[in-house]
């Protein structure tokens, strides 16, 4: 259906005229953190400051929809560029739509349903666990499927779970303590700041890990779900390879 298989994508790259370029990883995880954070900071500037007025005129699920709108529409032209093959932006778009549209709704089912009080969320290890953890397991259970079906390739589910898993629940829970310490009393004795500046500056930290977490996870995951179309590609007389960063 997306025509990201392995078979289609290195007979679209034989085609062409130009010279296949190998993917370079540490550049790609590079591009993919850094401009995800750029997204991020773009989208939690929305909740930062339109939150407030967003939910009261659609409602709190109607201002998660919008926020995951955004993200979508930015980051398929962002991780589109780590993709091999012609004319994919249309395509990427399609299954990157579909992957996070899965991701965001079992999340915000998992919120809706099992958040606690934030004076609860970190006793997850030995207490209650928090709506985050469990949004962000099934979630990326389901990005991550999304994926290899949309790819072809079923080998890296695994540990696109894991990193996927491991990266935005860093990035999330992080920007999550970095909040709720600019909201604190000590915060407020420390930083010489107004408390409508801290909130503000809290809304886009918050922003500020979770993107960088997470788009290290997605450019990761798609360089996994591509290997072996590079693997073909490293046997390829006329292939470059894309400079490191």
């Amino acid at each position: 259906m997306f025509g990201f298989d392995p078979d289609t994508t290195i007979a679209d790259l034989t085609e062409s005229a130009d010279a296949p370029t190998i993917r370079n990883y540490r550049s790609d995880v590079l591009i993919g953190s850094l401009g995800f954070c750029i997204i991020s900071l773009l989208v939690f500037a929305i909740w930062a400051f339109s939150g407030r007025a967003l939910s009261r005129s659609i409602g709190e699920g109607g201002f998660y929809a919008v926020c995951a709108v955004a993200f979508v529409g930015l980051s398929g032209v962002l991780f589109d560029r780590q993709v091999f093959g012609r004319r994919t932006l249309g395509k990427f778009y399609l299954l990157f739509t579909t992957a996070f549209f899965a991701y965001s709704t079992l999340w915000c089912v998992a919120w809706f349903l099992f958040r606690r009080p934030s004076t609860e969320w970190y006793g997850f290890l030995t207490g209650p666990r928090p709506a985050g953890v469990e949004g962000a397991l099934l979630g990326i259970m389901a990005m991550a499927a999304v994926l290899c079906r949309g790819f072809r390739n079923w080998k890296p589910f695994g540990i696109i779970c894991v990193i996927l898993f491991a990266t935005n629940a860093v990035g999330y829970f992080l920007g999550d303590a970095t909040f709720s310490w600019l909201l604190s009393e000590n915060a407020a004795e420390s930083l010489s700041l107004t408390k409508a500046n801290r909130i503000l500056l809290a809304k886009l930290s918050w922003g500020l890990f979770y993107g960088l977490g997470f788009g290290y996870g997605i450019a990761d995951a798609l360089y996994r779900l591509q290997s072996p179309i590079w693997e073909h590609l490293s046997s390829t007389p006329n292939a470059t390879k894309s400079p490191p960063v």
